[in-house]
């Protein structure tokens, strides 16, 4: 279970300290040989490779989950990335946040804006929102028909930050993700390894 607090688990170049020294010997050589121009531009891109890097390499921390108490919602996040329109598939969700089975709760439907790749290019989200909206209709209905009462809402378009920025304020005891197909194996794999709580898939 995570402690609620975010950390890294070590310095930004991971004990390598000799890294940065072996960055600057690009530049003292491009000064030396090149002038100041030539040294310059050759310290500008040293400088954006260690940025890019630093951003890679940084290590990710447990999710923080928001604690239960007075106010604070609570039960399992359901992330949707397909809308649940088949029975057989509510039952199981039925089964699984059953309030006689585990601490009671509330559970909440999360959907992630899935924006394609030339919408993203284009800077066009509307379509992927009312894509997003129309997704948790469809799962809200099916899980009403199956005597679950939920709420939702939409979230970022990567999965693994919706369900970060949900459980900030949510206090989950297990998340559940519906994902009819393999396209986001990495981003469920990665969510799994940052949660200190209970993640199963359904297909």
């Amino acid at each position: 279970m995570t402690d609620g607090v975010n950390r890294d688990d070590g310095p930004l170049f991971g004990g390598r300290a000799w890294l940065p020294a072996l960055l600057i010997v690009p530049m003292f050589l491009g000064f030396a040989f090149l002038g100041v121009q030539g040294g310059t531009v050759i310290g500008t891109l040293t400088l954006a490779a260690v940025v890019v890097w630093a951003i890679r390499a940084n290590p990710e921390g447990p999710i923080e989950i928001a604690a239960p108490g007075e106010g604070v919602r609570g039960g399992v996040l359901v992330v949707l990335l397909a809308p649940i329109d088949d029975p057989p598939v509510a039952g199981v969700l039925a089964a699984i946040t059953d309030p006689s089975r585990r601490e009671a709760g509330e559970p909440l439907l999360l959907a992630p804006t899935r924006i394609g790749r030339l919408d993203r290019f284009f800077g066009d989200i509307e379509a992927a929102r009312f894509e997003s909206q129309r997704v948790l209709a469809v799962s809200v209905a099916t899980l009403a028909a199956a005597g679950i009462e939920v709420e939702g809402r939409v979230g970022d378009d990567d999965v693994v930050l919706a369900a970060e920025d949900t459980l900030r304020t949510y206090a989950a005891t297990e998340v559940v993700v519906f994902a009819p197909g393999e396209d986001d194996d990495g981003a469920i794999a990665k969510l799994e390894r940052r949660l200190g709580i209970p993640l199963r898939r359904i297909d």
